[in-house]
């Protein structure tokens, strides 16, 4: 009988994880919670991790490359402004959509060791790594053109999902971004259908890249390969005057390659090493596309992904405008916090306008204009 197993990593660190059983036609037939213990003592099956959604940055954008390697550099590249840093980030993508949009993933490589040695330590070793805002249901499209919200708690957070959206953030926040618009809210066998239809068709895997577990080769078998090719070489002298003309016409490319890149430098950020001139003055150019038209919805994640780690710094409220811009209303300590808010709201990719401070119920309120740059 071929069965899976979803486990649910809980946001704490020490959290032990909860897990349910699927038979072959999704029918739950087993829940509990995963002890720490040997993976002997589990029955093998297929293993779902499902990560909180709080960790990860989602987005959706067009991606053309000729190569895998070249879609994950142009897909850091676009959201590179969007992250505290992009070194150490690790990234999944979909399948190209029919639009040729992909759907982009990104976390901290050292917080997806840590699920997985996590998991580890509870018998688990996964097939299948997904955020829980992206184990939700896409909605449907909506017939009177009202975009519909999927909602579900983990925990004390609520997982997102709409039409090219996905987060999860704290119940609060996440009511202030859906606003007004309608929403569907998974629980109990609903929810755990929708898990059930996720481990069959999931919209990522995270498991790419350095972590794609099937992505291994024996050590020295390229050395070797290449040890005996030159070998081959020296033995025959023709070759070796063929090697010899190959170099000079290496060394000319290489000479118009580093003009072409010391133009692209010219046009990316400052600090950025050109590794690829073509795909990264496009995925410059898309990078730039993304940010303008991010929508509301982008705008409003990188305010709330700008404020979460800093102390005594809430969103009290937050109006998007009819030109695109925002107003929001954030609660901090002290008068001297402004300043400091201001450039940590900057550094994290949004230009801030200070439109005044006021002081209510002994904290102060500072109203400020946000605009994408």
């Amino acid at each position: 009988m071929n069965r899976t197993r979803i486990v649910l990593a809980g946001a704490a660190p020490d959290a032990e994880p909860t897990y349910l059983i699927l038979d072959e036609l999704g029918s739950v037939v087993g829940r509990g919670i995963l002890p720490v213990q040997e993976a002997s003592a589990l029955t093998p099956m297929r293993n779902v991790l499902v990560i909180p959604g709080a960790e990860v940055l989602v987005r959706w954008a067009p991606i053309k490359a000729a190569s895998e390697a070249q879609a994950r550099g142009a897909a850091l590249a676009l959201l590179e402004d969007q992250m505290t840093s992009a070194v150490g980030a690790h990234l999944g993508l979909s399948p190209p959509e029919a639009d040729g949009h992909r759907l982009i993933v990104a976390l901290s490589a050292v917080r997806m060791q840590a699920w997985l040695d996590h998991a580890a330590l509870h018998g688990v070793a996964p097939d299948l790594v997904i955020p829980d805002c992206l184990a939700l249901p896409e909605p449907p499209d909506d017939p009177e053109g009202v975009p519909v919200i999927i909602t579900a708690d983990f925990g004390a957070l609520t997982a997102v999902r709409g039409q090219r959206l996905a987060f999860t953030g704290e119940p609060d926040l996440v009511a202030a971004i859906v606003g007004e618009r309608p929403a569907q809210a998974l629980a109990g066998p609903a929810l755990e259908r929708a898990l059930a239809d996720m481990a069959v068709s999931p919209a990522v895997n995270l498991l790419q890249g350095a972590f794609d577990p099937t992505r291994r080769e024996p050590l020295g078998r390229r050395d070797l390969r290449r040890t005996a090719i030159l070998a081959a070489a020296l033995l025959i002298s023709p070759l070796v005057l063929w090697g010899a003309q190959a170099g000079a016409d290496h060394l000319r490319a290489r000479q118009a390659e580093a003009r072409a890149e010391a133009k692209v430098a010219a046009i990316l950020p400052q600090g950025t090493l050109v590794t690829d001139p073509a795909v990264q003055a496009q995925a410059q150019l898309d990078a730039l596309s993304l940010v303008s038209g991010g929508g509301a919805s982008g705008l409003a994640a990188q305010l709330f992904a700008a404020v979460e780690p800093m102390d005594q710094v809430q969103v009290e409220s937050l109006i998007i405008m009819p030109d695109g811009a925002a107003r929001a209303a954030l609660s901090h300590a002290a008068y001297s916090d402004g300043e400091s808010l201001a450039q940590a709201l900057n550094a994290s990719g949004l230009s801030v306008r200070v439109e005044g401070s006021r002081e209510e119920g002994g904290r102060v309120i500072s109203d400020v204009i946000l605009g994408a740059r």
